[in-house]
C-alpha cells in the first residue's frame, strides 16, 4: 500500500473521529487527541507522526504508520468496524461520457444537452487469511456502471483529494441511474473471491500437506505407544493381579485413542484456512460528464437492458458487510 493512500485513509479516519491534523514539517504531523479517543491512541494527548520510514529513522519520536504497523492496524480495523457510503464530486471540467460497446470513440454523436454527474462506486476492502499464521490484504474495487466494467486493485483506492469535494457544482444535476449499490457491492464481492480464489487454493493445499505430514508423525508415536501397552497386556497374565492390571491397561489404551482424536481435532484446526472479507468504506465518485443524463429520455434507444435505478440518500450513510 503506498504511503499516500496509507495518509489518505488515516487522515480520513482522524477527520471522521474529529481529531484536528496539521502538518508541522516535511513529512512530520501532530494531531490533538480529545480525551474520548486517547485510549484509542494508547493515552496520547499530543500524537506526532510520519508516513514516510526515512523521516521516522530521523525523528525517533515520532510515531511511523506504514503497512504493517500497529496503530495503521487498529484503525483498520476499527473502519472495517463502521462501514460508510459516502459521495465524492470531482472537481474537473465536465468530460465524454463513456463509449458504448462496439461503437468507436470518433464515431459517437454526443447528445446536446446541460453537463450532470454520472456516478461511479469504489468499494475497500480488508481480507484476512486465517491460518496458522494471520495475514492481510487490502483490496479495491471500482465499479463503473456505465461501462459496466469492474476494475480491482490490491492496495486502497488512491483518491487525490485535491481532485475532490465534499459537495456538488450546484449547476450540475446527478444522474442517478446505473446499478444499486448492494448489487454492485455483492459483484465486488464475487469479482474479489475470484481473484484471491487462486492464492487461497494454494494456502490450503500447503496447509493440507503440513497437516499430514505432522499428523503422520504423530500417528507413528500413537502407534508405538499402543504397541508396548498390548505386549504388556500380553504378558500380563505372568503377574499376581492379573484382572486388575488388564483393566489398567485397557483403560489407558481408551486414554490413548481418545487422545488420538484430541489431537486430530487439533491438528486439523491449526491447518485449517479461513477468509474473512471485510468492508472498509464504500466511496460514490460523481465525474462530471457532457450530455443528458441517461435518466432523461434519449432520441434513439439505447440497445441492450438498462440498467436498474440507484437511489441514494444522504451523503454518509452506514452499510452492514454481506460476507
Amino acid at each position: 500500500m503506498a504511503t499516500n493512500k496509507v495518509q489518505e485513509l488515516v487522515t480520513s479516519f482522524m477527520h471522521m473521529v474529529g481529531i484536528p491534523v496539521a502538518q508541522v514539517g516535511d513529512g512530520i504531523w501532530r494531531a490533538h487527541i480529545p480525551a474520548a479517543e486517547r485510549a484509542f491512541f494508547n493515552g496520547f494527548e499530543e500524537l506526532a507522526f510520519t508516513f514516510d520510514r526515512s523521516v521516522a529513522e530521523k525523528h525517533r519520536d515520532l510515531e511511523l504508520i506504514a503497512e504493517g504497523s500497529y496503530l495503521l492496524k487498529k484503525i483498520v480495523e476499527r473502519l472495517v468496524g463502521i462501514p460508510k457510503v459516502s459521495r465524492l464530486f470531482k472537481r474537473a471540467p465536465p468530460e465524454l461520457p463513456p463509449a458504448e460497446p462496439g461503437r468507436p470513440t470518433e464515431l459517437r454523436l454526443i447528445t446536446p444537452g446541460k453537463a450532470h454527474y454520472r456516478q461511479q462506486v469504489m468499494f475497500n476492502f480488508k481480507v484476512a487469511f486465517l491460518a496458522e499464521d494471520r495475514r492481510e490484504r487490502l483490496f479495491s474495487v471500482l465499479a463503473d456502471p456505465a461501462r459496466h466494467e469492474l476494475y480491482l486493485h490490491e492496495g486502497l483506492g488512491g483518491l487525490d483529494p485535491t481532485q475532490f469535494r465534499e459537495d456538488p457544482d450546484p449547476g450540475l444535476p446527478i444522474d442517478e441511474s446505473g446499478e444499486d449499490l448492494l448489487r454492485l457491492y455483492l459483484q465486488a464481492c464475487r469479482q474479489l473471491e475470484a481473484t484471491i480464489g487462486p492464492e487461497v487454493a494454494d494456502l490450503r493445499a500447503r496447509n493440507q500437506e503440513r497437516f499430514q505430514a505432522e499428523f503422520e508423525r504423530y500417528r507413528e508415536f500413537l502407534e508405538e505407544q499402543k504397541r508396548e501397552l498390548l505386549k504388556k497386556k500380553e504378558n500380563v497374565c505372568f503377574h499376581l493381579y492379573f484382572f486388575q492390571k488388564e483393566e489398567e491397561i485397557d483403560r489407558m489404551i481408551r486414554d490413548l485413542e481418545a487422545e488420538h482424536e484430541r489431537k486430530v481435532s487439533e491438528l486439523e484446526e491449526k491447518h485449517r484456512v479461513k477468509v474473512e472479507v471485510s468492508l472498509i468504506n464504500a466511496i460514490v465518485l460523481c465525474i462530471p460528464t457532457v450530455g443528458v443524463p441517461a435518466t432523461q429520455p434519449q432520441k434513439k434507444k439505447r440497445e441492450g437492458v438498462p440498467l436498474p435505478l440507484v437511489m441514494m440518500g444522504a451523503n454518509r450513510q452506514e452499510v452492514r458487510p454481506a460476507v
